[in-house]
């Protein structure tokens, strides 16, 4: 007699691989640990992740390779190594930098849209739950102290929950609105993350959820004539992104003036490293993460904020800062194609199949695209959950978007687990 599924090996696998999926998404997200948990989990997560790539080789292998743009980034990473000033870095990071694009190519091929959608919402709802029980059990971890008051949770400092719950909390929304009855878990996760970004009291964070909110009424043009509901749907874009635009050309006056904060010297940073890059390697920089340990990257570190500062410790807090000054022009150009392409992909699918995870592609596209303005890890990380997110919203659209374009019902993507679905 056959055995049940409950009672099959491959049925507990799957519900392994999904709580190791949870698991590395919610790490990778940048959970604050004390020494040496951060340096022993990194470290453990490369053969974690190569088993998951053995386990669907063959199926990941043709997924990984169906987005060109994204498979030249990651080519120009890797090849860096070979102009980098410090290779040893550059190998290190690129290293990091290929494990999260397997991982994303892992979620894409192993997990439906509607699967992976779940998976995060799983993902940030613990988040948020982690967080509000570390700020009311141990308030000395969980509250700033630089920033009095500000939640941090979880998470080392008050903007990394701020971007956490403002992608959560419209994941749980999204979840709740294509509910055709109350889901009150869905509800009430969308509340516990609203109020969580606005204790954060980080301004980036709560500007990217009002925009990623904006978003959400186009989804209702969708039943509207083809050619309409594109007009439409591209005008909302289109001045969305000169609102974003128009912010960021005046961060200062936003954050000094309405928002009584200020860019912390970012400014200055950012006018230093573009100089510094310029002058010495503006076509391909200095290598994937290697700027900081350059003699150019030393002057920034000395000059921008403090003398005491040490170089290796610093950030630009941009990630298109550190995509510049680590691979040129090249570096940039290559991602803005990446971006592009995905984008309008994800909105062709949007508006030809009205699928709901479509227009959460589109939000987290967003997001990613304002938060890496003024944060780091958004973009071209190689330990980032974001990154992850980015690469399997690539592959999925490049999939989805050959089966309709070609009529295939490909197999690749098995879908297996069902019970989550």
């Amino acid at each position: 007699m056959m055995r049940s599924d409950q009672q099959s090996p491959n049925h507990w696998v799957e519900k392994l691989e999904v709580a190791i999926t949870i698991f590395w998404l919610l790490y990778f997200m940048g959970v604050s640990l004390p020494d040496p948990f951060p340096k022993n989990i990194n470290a453990l997560s490369y053969p974690i992740i190569a088993i998951l790539f053995a386990l669907h080789w063959k199926r990941l292998s043709w997924v990984a390779t169906r987005d060109i743009p994204l498979l030249l980034l990651v080519g120009t990473v890797v090849a860096s190594a070979f102009w980098s000033t410090n290779m040893r870095s550059t190998l290190e990071a690129s290293r990091g930098f290929v494990r999260m694009f397997l991982f994303g190519a892992y979620l894409t091929t192993c997990y439906s849209l509607k699967t992976q959608m779940k998976i995060l919402t799983w993902v940030f709802g613990i988040a948020g739950i982690l967080s509000t029980a570390v700020v009311l059990l141990i308030p000395s971890y969980g509250i700033s102290s630089v920033h009095i008051g500000a939640w941090e949770g979880i998470f080392a400092h008050k903007g990394m929950l701020g971007d956490v719950m403002s992608i959560g909390a419209i994941l749980f929304l999204l979840n709740a609105l294509q509910e055709k009855t109350p889901n009150w878990i869905a509800w009430g996760g969308f509340g516990l993350a609203a109020t969580i970004n606005i204790l954060t009291d980080s301004a980036s964070s709560l500007l990217s959820f009002l925009i990623l909110l904006s978003l959400i009424p186009l989804y209702n043009l969708l039943p509207q004539p083809y050619k309409l509901k594109a007009i439409i749907f591209s005008l909302g874009l289109i001045g969305i992104g000169v609102m974003v635009v128009f912010i960021v050309g005046n961060i200062d006056t936003i954050l000094a003036e309405v928002l009584q904060q200020s860019t912390d010297g970012r400014i200055s940073i950012w006018t230093l490293m573009i100089d510094k890059v310029s002058e010495e390697r503006p076509l391909l920089g200095y290598g994937f993460n290697a700027f900081w340990s350059s003699d150019a990257g030393a002057f920034v570190g000395r000059y921008a904020w403090e003398e005491s500062v040490v170089a290796t410790e610093f950030n630009s807090h941009s990630s298109y800062m550190e995509l510049y000054v680590s691979l040129g022009y090249l570096g940039v150009v290559v991602y803005a194609i990446s971006f592009i392409t995905v984008f309008f992909r994800t909105v062709i699918l949007l508006l030809a199949t009205r699928k709901i995870q479509f227009l959460w592609f589109i939000q987290f596209l967003v997001f990613a695209h304002v938060a890496a303005i003024s944060n780091v890890g958004k973009i071209a990380s190689g330990a980032s959950s974001y990154w992850v997110i980015y690469v399997s919203i690539c592959l999925a659209t490049a999939v989805e978007y050959r089966k309709i374009r070609y009529g295939q019902v490909s197999s690749i993507n098995t879908h297996r687990l069902q019970k989550y679905q």
